[in-house]
């Protein structure tokens, strides 16, 4: 009876102090997020920006970057996309009022040191810019697309295909639709 009674204490001590743990982390993890999701939305874009405004729907986020007089210069979607060769990749992809592609930052990732992870790399972010979703064949050359693949790693460059078209397709979808109606 007595190991069942300290196993019961020592397990209650330890939810509590989980509980606690998690209570007290909970804003500053949030905070820091917020804070890399900042110097991520200022990196995509090639322009100072003066004001941020964030528009949130059920699918997503889109985050709007203004000028002095108020004019809207880019909007920065947040994606993802679950295909990665270790699952999810999520992207941040700043276009401009047009839907062009300006660049993409990868906020979160699993893929492979050394290979899969060349997907955040200049080089490979390169062959997005200036493409739009009705200019652009999107799939890896291998499968007869626009979009060369990274050596020994195509299902990664499939995946950030399929984040990035994601994206577009939220802001096609929200601002396409609004600007119609």
């Amino acid at each position: 009876m007595r190991p069942i009674i300290i196993l019961t204490i020592v397990g209650i001590l330890s939810a509590s102090l989980l509980a606690v743990v998690d209570d007290l982390t909970r804003e500053p993890i949030a905070a820091a997020k917020e804070k890399m999701k900042r110097k991520a939305i200022e990196q995509i874009f090639p322009f100072p920006f003066d004001s941020l405004r964030t528009v949130t729907t059920e699918e997503t986020s889109f985050h709007e970057a203004y000028d002095q007089e108020g004019t809207l210069q880019g909007i920065a979607v947040e994606s993802y996309t679950n295909d990665g060769y270790s699952g999810r990749i999520e992207f941040l992809t700043g276009v401009s009022p047009d839907n062009t592609i300006l660049d993409y930052k990868v906020l979160f990732h699993r893929e492979t040191p050394g290979l899969g992870d060349k997907i955040d790399k200049s080089k490979f972010k390169k062959l997005f810019k200036g493409r739009r979703l009705d200019n652009t064949n999107w799939a890896v050359k291998k499968d007869g697309g626009d979009i060369d693949e990274l050596t020994a790693a195509t299902i990664s460059s499939r995946a950030v295909i399929d984040g990035i078209v994601k994206g577009l397709e939220f802001v096609n979808g929200q601002y396409i639709k609004s600007s119609a109606e």
